[in-house]
């Protein structure tokens, strides 16, 4: 859908207040005043600040996950594909995919990350973790189904783990890195903690 030049107007604006001062603290008064426009106008398109933040972020956030759950689906292909040993490389392929559509998104993230309390996507990294770890303790079911799997990690440390890794991976955002830092950031962040999933369970 096309969106307007006013609309344009607000986005602009309201993504610069909302980076600044974080969605909380944020004027709607001034991102109306600064854009050139009356509230009333500014409710045409938005019915309050949360849709306007929502306006900026959805695209890449939703994005992201769709990314996500594609990439869940590709491990239980897996298996049909007797390539199970192949898991935790292509964990870290993935990983490497999404570090760079969030760089290609990099302000609509910092707004997620950092600058979204009080908004749906507070707790957007929580709920990450918990698709990867409810997907991911399916996949790992299969697996000891078929016997391709040993070891065992329970659902507490297994969701403690995930909280770690999906923190530090977006430590990125937080501390506005480069993309080519992002890059070797989270390839060496991939090799620990590949290291302790294969202390803890074994693919085969």
């Amino acid at each position: 859908m096309k969106i307007s030049e006013t609309q344009q107007k607000i986005l602009k604006v309201g993504k610069r207040e909302f980076l600044e001062k974080g969605f909380k603290d944020a004027s709607l008064r001034k991102i109306v005043a600064e854009a050139g426009f009356t509230k009333g106008a500014f409710y045409g398109y938005y019915p309050d600040k949360a849709a306007l933040f929502e306006a900026l972020v959805s695209d890449a956030a939703d994005g992201l996950i769709e990314q996500f759950r594609a990439a869940q689906d590709a491990h239980f292909d897996l298996i049909s594909e007797n390539k199970t040993d192949e898991s935790r490389k292509l964990s870290t392929k993935y990983l490497l995919h999404f570090v760079n559509y969030i760089y290609d998104h990099f302000e609509e993230f910092k707004l997620v990350i950092c600058c979204s309390e009080g908004t749906k996507y507070t707790d957007y990294i929580h709920e990450l973790v918990e698709l990867d770890v409810s997907r991911t303790e399916k996949y790992y079911a299969l697996l000891k189904e078929k016997g391709k799997m040993t070891g065992n990690v329970s659902h507490e440390l297994h969701h403690m783990i995930t909280s770690a890794y999906f923190t530090a991976a977006f430590e990125t955002v937080v501390h506005d890195m480069t993309r080519e830092q992002a890059i070797e950031y989270v390839e060496e962040l991939a090799i620990f903690f590949n290291s302790g999933w294969d202390g803890l369970l074994s693919l085969t």
